[in-house]
């Protein structure tokens, strides 16, 4: 009886390592990966170009809903969503207001979605694949800086909308999509 309650206990703490290190496992790979793939195309990950047209909303912005229009850019959460328990890969981001009575899920990034120009260059010229261009896209999106701007970006939607922002110098009249240039 107890051989049998020792193996099922063994079993059961295995399992549970596989799935509590399983992401920091999977994070740490991309970026090992990514920073390989960067330097031998000399390219820097916070550097890299992006773009926010990507995110879709599921409430029209500027939004009369109270809690969505009084929202502080405290009340911003960016959770990472990850597909499987057991071997995880992030889909997307999602993005949350957050109070102390509801959670209100904003916008989702699909990770399929989030294209960088200079990679797509790349990409075309056959110097990466399609999984290299993923690591480096998903390195790119989870950096704490990207985080950050796509954290204001969503509050400015919040805030002002598409329709409101003034466009900046740099864009041409034809031009509807905003890229992030990396400092």
């Amino acid at each position: 009886m107890t051989t049998g309650f020792a193996t099922f206990f063994i079993v059961l703490l295995f399992v549970l390592t596989i799935v509590a290190s399983g992401r920091y496992f999977y994070g740490l790979e991309l970026r090992t990966s990514a920073r390989r793939l960067t330097r031998a195309l000399n390219l820097e990950i916070p550097k890299l170009d992006y773009s926010f047209e990507q995110i879709v909303y599921f409430a029209s912005l500027p939004s009369n809903i109270p809690s969505i229009r009084n929202a502080s850019r405290d009340n911003l959460v960016i959770k990472l969503d990850y597909k499987s328990l057991f071997f995880p890969r992030l889909s997307g981001l999602k993005i949350y207001i957050k109070t102390d009575t509801e959670r209100i899920i904003l916008a989702y990034l699909p990770i399929k979605d989030f294209r960088l120009p200079v990679l797509d260059q790349v990409l075309e010229q056959g110097k990466i694949n399609e999984s290299d261009y993923q690591k480096i896209s998903i390195c790119k999106l989870i950096h704490p800086a990207t985080l950050r701007e796509i954290s204001e970006e969503v509050f400015q939607q919040i805030q002002v909308g598409r329709k409101g922002r003034k466009p900046a110098a740099a864009d041409t009249a034809d031009s509807k999509e905003r890229t992030v240039k990396a400092i």
